[in-house]
């Protein structure tokens, strides 16, 4: 499994407060890099990640 150090967005327009931690996920992809932040900032991990990361994929 892909897994990396969690990331946030903190992008003022995105309204998705949740944290990423799979490499593989699109979602964590299309963060821009100015808007990247290393952690969780208290989020859930997002969906996308949760079934990557239970497929093992």
């Amino acid at each position: 499994m892909p897994k990396m150090s969690p990331v946030h967005s903190s992008d003022p327009n995105n309204n998705r407060h949740v944290h990423h931690d799979n490499s593989a996920c699109t979602e964590q992809n299309n963060i821009e890099a100015k808007w990247r932040k290393s952690g969780t900032n208290n989020w859930p991990l997002c969906h996308h990640c949760k079934t990557l990361n239970d497929e093992g994929k």
